[in-house]
């Protein structure tokens, strides 16, 4: 896979996970506690900067684990 090619699928895939989080974070819930929102809000986040730092894992480090 080229280099360009491989930023660009980066690319698509960060603002497909920037989005996917931003959904998550104004989806409106059904009446519940505020302490639920908050770990919601926490959990989403968590996600969308493991899930960032994976692609930008992947994308620098993909080629010096193939023999």
């Amino acid at each position: 896979m080229s280099t360009p090619t491989r930023w660009r699928r980066l690319l698509r895939a960060s603002l497909l996970v920037l989005a996917v989080g931003g959904l998550l974070l104004c989806i409106p819930l059904p009446l519940l506690p505020a302490s639920v929102l908050t770990y919601r809000q926490a959990l989403v986040i968590f996600g969308v900067i493991v899930a960032l730092g994976k692609l930008l894992y992947d994308t620098l480090f993909y080629d010096h684990y193939w023999p």
